[in-house]
């Protein structure tokens, strides 16, 4: 963070000239940036809904989602935004294993996207259509003969955990000098510190994977919607991300600012910061300049860009913690000071008969 502040600092009086130049010509950029936030956010909203069916309603998505993102300013890496939507749907009644298993396959969805998306902005930004192109046929060759690839791998990953499991001493093409008669463990013990916590994070590596494979197998309806909303989320902020460089006249074709934005989020999610501050700009920035831009002309846009996307979450936030506050009030004011004694119900005494 003292990195970001000082790398703000040492550019921003060299590009607050260029902003505010490019305000003052397109004061409607901001607004189509937020726009563009807005429906990435509603597609989020609907896709957790969708996957969190049982457990989340509208609200309950709604405030988890924006409770997400905003911890995700604080909390690097979507870690906050995972932790937020876990306890959403543990207070929906959701159990650990149900809940963990959800915010997984959207977690894993995100990746897909992401990864996706770095696939073909970058084959953009390099060739142009007709490598999207190559980049499609290859990927459908893949889906085809993905499931046998990932087969295979789990077979080998899983004999290679085996492996690593079963100490030396005890595999069966021991050597009689690699084992000690007393039982201690011969050789470096750091080196087998090593090789135990590796074998562990493969094993628990694999597992997650194991997870998320079962759960997206027994519901491949649920995993189709999260990686729709993903997609869906990404092209929206795509498409504003390549409105402000369009607003700012920089030289750049809207399907290449698009490109720009796939292939930088990506590579910005490879260096975990709260919020992706300093690595998103410097990538978002970098890929504007493959794609034909100078520095000068990419960096007032993506200062803006970020600004509304940083400071959205935060002020909605603010506006759903201000009518949560304003409703509370005006229920306590409107209950009784005293609580309603119930009084036991005193038996009334017949009246005779004449």
């Amino acid at each position: 963070m003292g990195l970001v502040a000082v790398g703000g600092i040492a550019v921003l009086p060299s590009a607050l000239p260029s902003l505010v130049d490019g305000m003052s010509q397109n004061p409607w950029a901001p607004v189509f940036v937020g726009a563009s936030w807005l429906l990435a956010t509603v597609s989020a909203i609907v896709g957790k809904r969708f996957i969190a069916a049982g457990h989340l309603g509208w609200l309950g998505a709604t405030t988890a989602h924006i409770g997400g993102t905003v911890t995700n300013r604080v909390v690097p890496g979507g870690v906050g935004a995972a932790g937020v939507f876990l306890a959403a749907l543990r207070k929906g009644g959701a159990s650990t294993t149900a809940a963990a298993a959800v915010v997984a396959l959207w977690a894993a969805a995100g990746a897909v996207a992401h990864v996706g998306g770095l696939i073909f902005g970058a084959a953009w930004l390099q060739g142009g259509a007709p490598l999207v192109g190559v980049v499609i046929l290859a990927s459908g060759a893949l889906a085809l003969t993905g499931p046998s690839i990932a087969r295979q791998i789990g077979r080998a990953a899983k004999g290679v955990t085996h492996r690593w499991r079963v100490p030396p001493w005890r595999r069966p093409h021991a050597k009689q000098s690699d084992s000690s008669p007393n039982g201690v463990v011969p050789g470096d013990p750091t080196r087998r510190r090593t090789r135990q916590t590796i074998a562990e994070r493969v094993r628990h590596a694999l597992s997650a994977a194991g997870d998320v494979v079962a759960a997206a197998r027994a519901r491949p309806v649920m995993a189709a919607g999260a990686l729709a909303a993903q997609v869906v989320a990404m092209l929206c902020l795509a498409v504003g991300f390549a409105t402000a460089v369009n607003s700012f006249g920089v030289p750049v074709s809207v399907a290449a600012g698009m490109a720009s934005y796939a292939a930088g989020t990506a590579l910005s999610a490879t260096v975990p910061t709260p919020a992706g501050i300093g690595s998103t700009e410097a990538t978002l920035v970098g890929a504007l300049v493959v794609a034909g831009a100078t520095v000068s002309e990419a960096l007032p846009t993506v200062l803006l860009f970020r600004a509304v996307i940083l400071l959205a979450p935060v002020i909605v936030a603010a506006l759903i913690a201000g009518v949560w506050l304003a409703t509370r009030r005006r229920m306590d004011r409107t209950a009784p000071n005293t609580p309603l004694m119930l009084q036991p119900a005193t038996p009334t005494e017949p009246t005779p008969l004449h």
